[in-house]
């Protein structure tokens, strides 16, 4: 199957700048994005219902979450593989994950014991795994290097909006009509949303990038991985990533408990309280990281690496103090807001540098190569971790030190990098005139400037009046 190419593209490809359709795409991709993480945390946001309803035990129910988490991680290398490979027309690949993860969270709500919750769970995850390894590496092909971190910024703030928006949906739809309610909730808009991907336009792939990283013969897998593997922007960004889902990893499942044993909160406002504050740091982290990354850009080499380390600094201090401080609960909310502010702010500069460094071919695989490790090294082991540390010391407290240490060797991991590797290639910019058109992008420039092929488009017709006027003129 090749790629499907709509007649705008066809007729007129349009290189170095943002492809037709890029606004409408990151904006379809974004609310995606947002149901996508609903679909996913709406679970854990009815466990204790879970548990009355199915009879389980505590353990029995985090496995639906396992499950999901288990066949995502595996089915994100196979769908990689096979967008990079055989060239499939990336709209469908996104419909089916949409479409599949909707429907089986929808029949979610119809499992009468824990293995059928388990089934319906693991098929969110297929779904799921469909959709991210395509929506990155497609919105690198929508907009210019220039553009990508500012667009990648937006796009993922729907993580922890969508995160907080599925346990707040959860949590009041499982207490007032139940936990079946819940699911049907948040898993029918999108079978419906499905549909609109047949409205995205399927760029070109690699029209934004250099013919080095674009023009690359097809290779076998375990080629594909020792290009991947030996890429060092690559392998330096996701390094720094597995620290950080693994400290987001244990926060996220531990900090309501550390928040009632240690500051009197109740879990039910602590799990409101929570949500907000991941919401509001998720939305403030992503815009403030992207902007001082575009900021840096024309004075650093590699400054997505540099910002990413050196918001870490302060993520992990306010962090210690958060787990250490004997402050209220009010004050403790505080710290956390701050902590979590400067943690999310590496998200658009390594989405923007974990694509741009890999080859164009490659990078569904390399998408699904660091969901895999990010899970399975990050986020699946540390929730136990802290457990375990937890009851060997008899101090949750104790256990939940490891978070801000590992934010430490996150930022020290992106530091390196800044400091051993080369510049990262990026789109080459030919000639003066194009490189002082390389202005940082803006949420403004994403979805109010003019368009480049509207600009070029008006001059143009601009032109033939005026050669029609002269024409006239002469004869």
């Amino acid at each position: 199957m090749g790629d499907a190419e709509s007649p705008v593209m066809a007729a007129k490809v349009l290189r170095n700048c943002r492809q037709p359709g890029a606004r409408f795409a990151l904006f379809t991709l974004t609310g995606v994005n947002l149901l996508n993480f609903a679909d996913r945390y709406v679970a854990s946001s009815v466990k204790s219902l879970l548990k009355e309803d199915l009879n389980l035990t505590d353990a029995q129910t985090a496995l639906p979450m396992t499950g999901m988490a288990v066949v995502y991680m595996i089915c994100a290398l196979g769908f990689g593989l096979l967008v990079d490979r055989y060239h499939v027309d990336r709209r469908k690949v996104l419909a089916f994950g949409i479409l599949l993860w909707s429907v089986a969270t929808a029949l979610g709500a119809l499992s009468q014991n824990l293995w059928q919750l388990i089934f319906f769970r693991s098929l969110v995850g297929v779904g799921e795994a469909a959709y991210g390894v395509v929506a990155q590496p497609m919105l690198s092909d929508f907009f210019p290097v220039h553009e990508r971190t500012m667009a990648f910024a937006m796009f993922n703030i729907a993580m922890p909006i969508g995160g907080a928006l599925g346990y707040g949906i959860g949590g009041v739809l499982g207490s007032l009509c139940g936990w079946r309610i819940a699911f049907c909730a948040v898993g029918i808009p999108g079978i419906a949303v499905a549909a609109s991907m047949g409205f995205l336009m399927d760029p070109v792939r690699g029209v934004n990038d250099s013919p080095a990283a674009a023009d690359k013969p097809e290779r076998g897998f375990l080629s594909s991985l020792r290009t991947i593997l030996t890429n060092g922007h690559w392998m330096f960004a996701t390094a720094g990533m597995i620290a950080t889902v693994f400290a987001i990893g244990g926060l996220a499942d531990w900090v309501e408990s550390f928040l009632e044993r240690y500051k009197g909160v109740d879990l039910a406002h602590a799990g409101i309280a929570v949500g907000a504050i991941t919401a509001l740091s998720g939305l403030v982290g992503n815009l403030l990281g992207a902007k001082v990354t575009l900021m840096a850009e024309p004075h650093r080499a590699n400054a997505g690496f540099l910002v990413s380390a050196l918001f870490m600094v302060p993520s992990a201090a306010f962090g210690c103090v958060m787990l250490n401080s004997p402050g209220d609960a009010t004050t403790t909310y505080g710290v956390l807001l701050a902590s979590e502010i400067f943690l999310w702010t590496y998200m658009s500069p390594m989405s923007n540098i974990s694509i741009t460094a890999i080859p164009v071919n490659l990078r569904s695989t390399s998408s699904g190569l660091q969901i895999f490790l990010c899970h399975v090294l990050g986020d699946v082991i540390s929730p136990p971790i802290v457990g375990v540390i937890s009851d060997t010391r008899h101090s949750l407290r104790d256990g939940m030190q490891i978070t801000w240490i590992m934010i430490v060797v996150a930022g020290l991991f992106w530091f390196v990098g800044y400091m051993v590797l080369p510049p990262l290639g990026t789109a080459a910019i030919d000639n003066a005139e194009e490189a002082k058109q390389r202005r940082p992008s803006t949420m403004w420039s994403l979805f109010c400037a003019p368009e480049p092929w509207d600009e070029e488009s008006t001059t143009m017709d601009s032109s033939s009046e005026s050669d029609h006027s002269e024409e006239s003129e002469s004869k």
